[in-house]
């Protein structure tokens, strides 16, 4: 007797909600956000693969192409001397770029990402203090004396 009470009552609030029911606009509204997610979707995955296949190329490798775009476009500069200047110009941004990375550690992606390992054993490379603690030990030590 109960289950059947529960049961009506179920049923009884199911069909108190079809009145509440999304009417055209709101149905358009949320076709609307539903294309615009679709979009921000397709959007992102493409940017993924981009970045995917962006991440296969290393810094060193973007530098050494920097520099051949530029050796290419001074040699080839008499065939089509607008795009051979602004070769130099893309091949400059890219190598100072590329440079940069390198020099401030943007580049190391690989070996950071890997823990050093020795005999299986996992390492950590502590260079112990740094020049700056070891200059004020010796100076404390000096003055001590």
């Amino acid at each position: 007797m109960s289950d059947s009470n529960r049961l009506e009552r179920e049923i009884e609030e199911i069909l108190g909600k079809i009145d509440q029911f999304p009417d055209a606009e709101a149905r358009r509204k949320r076709e609307g956000n539903r294309a615009l997610r679709q979009i921000g979707t397709a959007i992102s995955d493409r940017q993924r693969a981009i970045a995917r296949e962006l991440g296969r190329f290393s810094m060193s490798q973007v530098m050494l192409a920097s520099f051949l775009l530029m050796l290419g476009s001074l040699l080839f500069r008499a065939g089509a001397p607008l795009l051979m200047e602004w070769m130099l110009y893309l091949g400059s941004v890219l190598f100072v770029t590329s440079f940069a990375f390198i020099v401030f550690g943007g580049g190391s992606g690989s070996s950071s990402s890997q823990p050093q390992r020795w005999r299986g054993r996992p390492i950590e490379a502590s260079s112990g203090p740094s020049l700056s603690h070891r200059l004020r030990g010796w100076w404390e030590a000096r003055s001590r004396k």
